[in-house]
């Protein structure tokens, strides 16, 4: 199943997003890593069937979704998912989009 991956930048220079949705004028995405966890005792990533990015290395979604403005992402381009592995990315970035609409509720407060 194909699907937009942008490049999100951060401290360490940026990592692969896929993204799942927009919601105004942010992106709801779910950031890839080559790594089993998430630092040196961190969560365990959630292993994919196959890379995205088509290149045949063992690929890790995060368990955590990201929202973030449109204009902190680059490098567009396009990838491929299974539908096992995009179904996963949905969950994960519906929490965060959840997540994101409970503090904003809040703020409105």
């Amino acid at each position: 199943m194909p699907v937009t991956i942008k490049k999100h930048s951060d401290k360490n220079g940026g990592h692969p997003h896929i993204i799942v949705e927009d919601i105004e004028d942010k992106h709801v995405s779910v950031g890839l890593s080559t790594q089993k966890r998430k630092g040196k005792k961190g969560g365990m990533n959630y292993a994919m069937e196959k890379s995205p990015l088509n290149d045949g290395k063992n690929s890790y979604m995060r368990r955590q979704g990201t929202v973030a403005p449109k204009k902190e992402y680059s490098e567009k381009r396009t990838g491929s998912m299974t539908p096992k592995d995009y179904e996963q990315a949905k969950i994960y970035a519906e929490r965060a989009k959840q997540k994101y609409l409970a503090e904003k509720k809040n703020k409105k407060k």
